[in-house]
């Protein structure tokens, strides 16, 4: 059996959240990380949609972390969209100081904006998007995680190209300070990674009561782009939670 997917899951905690993707497709957020290379942390903000390619028969504990209601879209989607999978690195690896000693010899040590960049240091900058510790503490809204292995979440990330007008890559001070975040995420409101009915493999909800709800919505919300073959088809992927935590 397969270590990885043939789908690429993106989960969220509210059906909310859910029913936006279903109507406007994926939006692209401004997500904190913090990354230990060589010994030394940085916290940085990446524009990013991230997905996780764990099959659904071993997807439990991601759930209990990051939401009870997601979507899954074929990894061939991905692949055209230009995902791709995250590099997990070690906080004390060979490799990790490497990539901090190239970035601090190319690129300022305190450069807080993008748009600064040439586009050599840019491309640098841009693998520095793509990673993630291998082992690190996980941050929730719901608490902390100390030695989470993130490398078992098997991520795959979009992010815009760094030719978009919008900031690739900035530092937490830079960020959290005056009126900069109102500012870089103005910047992504019209951003979208799109997708089509063909590309979606299935949807997850919460429970069964809330699959009427689903279908009312898909229908209302996708009914005048999308025919009546597809969202009847749509409705037949639907899966709930409690399907994947009882019997898978």
């Amino acid at each position: 059996m397969p270590l990885s997917a043939n789908t690429l899951i993106h989960f969220t905690r509210d059906k909310a959240s859910l029913r936006k993707i279903l109507e406007e497709n994926f939006r692209v957020f401004n997500c904190k990380e913090t990354l230990i290379l060589g010994g030394m942390s940085s916290a940085m903000y990446v524009p990013m949609v991230s997905f996780c390619d764990i099959p659904l028969s071993e997807v439990k504990d991601h759930i209990s972390k990051y939401g009870h209601y997601g979507i899954g879209m074929t990894k061939e989607w991905g692949v055209r969209k230009g995902l791709n999978p995250v590099l997990y690195v070690a906080q004390t690896s060979a490799l990790s100081l490497s990539y901090r000693t190239a970035w601090n010899h190319f690129i300022q040590p305190d450069s807080d904006e993008s748009d600064n960049l040439t586009s050599e240091q840019k491309c640098l900058a841009d693998v520095l998007r793509y990673m993630k510790n291998y082992e690190a503490t996980l941050v929730r809204k719901s608490g902390t995680t100390p030695d989470y292995r993130f490398s078992d979440e098997r991520e795959w990330r979009y992010v815009p190209s760094h030719e978009a007008e919008c900031q690739m890559l900035m530092s937490s001070n830079f960020y959290e300070a005056d009126d900069n975040a109102a500012s870089a995420n103005k910047q992504l409101e019209a951003l979208r990674l799109e997708f089509e009915p063909n590309d979606i493999k299935y949807i997850i909800i919460n429970d069964d009561s809330e699959i009427a709800e689903f279908i009312d919505h898909l229908r209302r919300a996708k009914g005048k782009n999308y025919s009546l073959h597809d969202i009847e088809r749509l409705t037949t992927r639907i899966l709930t939670t409690e399907q994947i935590l009882g019997d898978m």
